[in-house]
């Protein structure tokens, strides 16, 4: 039991410095010195994407939030606020492997509803509850972590995940779930990209809930947010 709990902590660490390193030479934009999540996560269309989940999650009576991959909270924050000005009750517990990033989340928003823990979630035990917002964090996993994080989904009513994927006109020359390790780029590199409906998740996809065009590497892309039902 002492080996294996030993395997998990390294993993732990593996990963959080992983992202840590990301954050600290802003891999993914800002200023020297801030925690930036990235372009993806600032942007003109996030209060659309925060309007649309915001009002799923008061249509089916959501209470309990969870979200892997929290990021500097800027797309969240939207989503809560909404929450709030609608004087809508819930809880948020947003999961990131990044220490000082969780420490200023929790000093910037931190509540009484309001909490972020500092946890590898491809390996550690997460929060249930009946929403799972995943945003563009699995395209930074490998194929195995998000494996880890998909066994996690029958804890869930609903799942609420989003990806950069190709447009269809690609698809000829697509190759879905290319394996990568973890790190701050996705797969459209490689011409691939995270399809959780394909093999080797075979996910069960409910449905698409937004889409806005990106382009990436010089092909027409998509930030895409479906819908899991359990």
């Amino acid at each position: 039991m002492k080996a294996v709990s030993n395997r998990k902590n390294f993993r732990e660490l593996y990963n959080s410095t992983i992202f840590t390193n990301i954050y600290k030479r802003n891999a993914w934009g800002g200023k020297k010195g801030e925690f930036y999540s990235g372009a993806g996560s600032h942007n003109a269309y996030i209060d659309e994407y925060a309007g649309i989940v915001s009002d799923f999650v008061i249509r089916h009576n959501i209470n309990d939030i969870v979200e892997i991959g929290c990021g500097d909270f800027n797309v969240s924050n939207a989503i809560l606020n909404k929450l709030n000005n609608s004087d809508y009750r819930f809880t948020y517990t947003g999961y990131d492997v990044v220490k000082p990033l969780i420490a200023q989340n929790t000093s910037k928003y931190g509540s009484s509803t309001v909490k972020f823990v500092c946890k590898d979630s491809c390996v550690g035990t997460v929060k249930t509850g009946d929403l799972l917002i995943i945003r563009q964090v699995l395209q930074h996993l490998s194929n195995k972590s998000i494996k880890q994080i998909i066994d996690k989904f029958k804890n869930y009513k609903y799942i609420i995940f989003t990806e950069h994927q190709p447009a269809d006109k690609y698809n000829a020359i697509i190759k879905p779930n290319i394996n990568q390790p973890s790190s701050a780029e996705n797969r459209l590199r490689f011409k691939s990209a995270v399809y959780l409906d394909k093999a080797p998740f075979n996910c069960v996809v409910h449905s698409k809930l937004f889409s806005i065009m990106e382009w990436v590497y010089g092909m027409e892309a998509y930030i895409n947010t479906f819908l899991i039902k359990n």
